[in-house]
């Protein structure tokens, strides 16, 4: 992992030090890892990881790192305050991420009567 994606996660997470580095760089690895399988999972070949989406990567990173401790979880609820998740982080990135994906098979629809 380099160590820019490291230092950017760092500062939208507004971390100083470098107690957590370990942590943070497992979760962007594990995002990294799971980006890559969403994107491979139709294609006959293995597709690396596109640069153009270190953006959603980093956003992916600080989703997991704030999930900490709630894992499992669809919602919390705490006084006044209501927090829910979606189970799956990379739904939301679906339509950046599809247009590097490769699809077996035609481009069009058979239909067989």
């Amino acid at each position: 992992m380099a160590d820019d994606t490291l230092s950017k996660v760092k500062l939208l997470l507004g971390i100083k030090d470098e107690l957590q580095d370990e942590l943070l760089t497992l979760l962007v690895s594990d995002s990294q890892e799971r980006l890559v399988s969403y994107i491979n999972q139709d294609s006959d070949t293995d597709i690396k990881f596109p640069t153009g989406i270190d953006w959603v990567l980093r956003e992916i990173t600080v989703r997991r790192y704030n999930r900490i401790g709630d894992e499992g979880k669809t919602s919390s609820n705490e006084s006044d305050v209501s927090v829910s998740w979606r189970d799956d982080d990379i739904a939301d990135y679906a339509t950046y991420l599809n247009k590097y994906r490769k699809k077996r098979g035609g481009r069009g629809i058979a239909r067989f009567y």
